[in-house]
């Protein structure tokens, strides 16, 4: 059994006086969330992290513990937000990609590419892209997720059925696929941009700004702006902000695979190439391996989802 770590009384007297923060932190992070989500649960959480902050706090750096602790107490809720809504096989992928990535790293000094993660954990690039788009819109449509930070925190919303849908849940899909077009129609211009070209040309951040004239960084901000705007517009038509979330990722997670499918059956190409939104940079292309261009598909964006 593991040896219990022994307790101080300055650290006894620390997580005592915390309570009240985590209790009063709890209903911060509450209130960004669905109202599903209890506090008492998310105040028992975060005293993992303020046992965890005692231990590790040093009074000799100057800083006051409710600062040092916040990080922690924050992070342990929201650990355990995503342990318990993330379905363990994306949980799975995850942590492999991770570290299939970590291994790379050490062994080559760099950033791996696209071609040497596919290689270690199995897959193609195509077949890797779909995957990590997947679960980049899981995250970003995720009811945990806010323009303040929209990797930080995350819940997955789509489960995908394992048998053809009835005539009355395909019905039901129908139309929750017109009010996510609807929504995106109403987008504004560089934010439908945005989100067509990610989710239905499989287009990196990085080839977005080239194309509209921004650096990757605004990019991202525009595509969690655009989230953010369709969640909203969306919860005025569902019973929660939870709901309305699902509804989202639910179409924008099968974007990629129409855009693929679509793009075999048209003799022209896409305009840039394919590519999945990844933490890190991929390696460029040679000139002579870039495709063929085609006008771009963010105008395709409404009437694809709609499909």
């Amino acid at each position: 059994m593991p040896q219990q770590q022994t307790v101080t009384a300055d650290q006894q007297h620390r997580i005592e006086a915390g309570v009240p923060f985590v209790e009063a932190l709890a209903r911060r992070v509450a209130a960004s969330m669905p109202h599903s989500i209890d506090i008492g649960d998310l105040v028992q959480d975060g005293m993992i992290g303020l046992i965890d902050a005692a231990h590790r706090f040093d009074a000799g750096r100057g800083i006051k513990f409710e600062t040092f602790a916040e990080r922690r107490v924050r992070g342990a809720m929201i650990d355990a937000l995503r342990r318990d809504a993330w379905p363990r096989g994306i949980r799975r992928v995850r942590r492999e990609l991770e570290a299939a990535r970590e291994s790379l790293r050490r062994e080559l000094g760099c950033e791996p590419s696209m071609a040497d993660l596919a290689k270690r954990v199995g897959s193609d690039e195509t077949r890797l892209g779909r995957t990590i788009v997947r679960i980049n819109t899981i995250e970003s449509t995720s009811p945990l997720a806010t323009s303040d930070s929209i990797d930080e925190a995350s819940l997955p919303p789509v489960m995908v059925p394992s048998e053809p849908p009835s005539p009355d849940k395909a019905l039901e899909q129908c139309e929750i696929k017109g009010r996510v077009r609807d929504a995106i129609a109403s987008l504004p211009p560089r934010e439908r941009k945005v989100i067509g070209l990610y989710y239905f040309g499989e287009v990196t951040m990085k080839r977005i700004g080239a194309e509209i004239g921004v650096n990757e960084s605004r990019v991202s901000q525009l595509h969690a702006r655009a989230i953010q705007r369709l969640r909203k517009a969306l919860a005025q038509q569902f019973e929660s902000d939870a709901a309305a979330a699902n509804a989202l990722g639910a179409v924008l997670v099968t974007m990629p695979t129409r855009a693929t499918r679509a793009s075999r059956t048209s003799a022209a190409k896409v305009k840039t190439p394919r590519g999945v939104v990844l933490p890190y940079q991929k390696r460029s292309r040679p000139k002579s391996a870039r495709p063929a261009t085609r006008p771009s598909v963010a105008a395709e964006a409404p009437r694809a989802v709609a499909r």
